[in-house]
């Protein structure tokens, strides 16, 4: 049998060998899983947008706007920004938790917590784009 079929092998003092288990950082599975939550309630709120931004007046409007004719104020709502806040949160979660996989704790808190900025800024900026229109 090679190393690769058994296992990582730790050599012992007396020449003897055992195989290492790798047992999950519990503190790691703490933080990710907390993270988490900070990252679903984003995801809850993008979810709310995708949901009720294409309901506003502005965007039910476009039947009578048309039948007036009053093509110019006809508009349909942002569909890529509103998917792309969607899909945001699980990315950055993810992205965050691949930097973090075999670093010390405080790194792994800071990735998490970049992650968040990140997530909170790019979704506060395309709110404020979709307000806009």
């Amino acid at each position: 049998m090679t190393a690769r079929e058994t296992g990582p092998v730790t050599h012992t003092a007396g020449g003897t060998t055992a195989p290492r288990r790798r047992r999950p950082r519990v503190a790691f599975v703490v933080v990710a899983v907390v993270a988490a939550l900070f990252f679903a309630y984003d995801l809850y709120e993008a979810i709310t947008n995708l949901v009720l931004v294409p309901q506003d007046v502005r965007y039910q409007n476009n039947e009578f706007f048309d039948e007036v004719g009053v093509d110019g104020l006809a508009a349909t709502p942002p569909w890529a920004a509103l998917v792309a806040n969607v899909l945001l949160p699980v990315v950055a979660w993810g992205g965050a938790l691949l930097v973090a996989r075999r670093r010390p704790l405080w790194q792994v808190v800071l990735a998490f917590v970049a992650g968040l900025a990140l997530v909170g800024s790019v979704s506060l900026t395309i709110t404020a784009y979709v307000l806009s229109i």
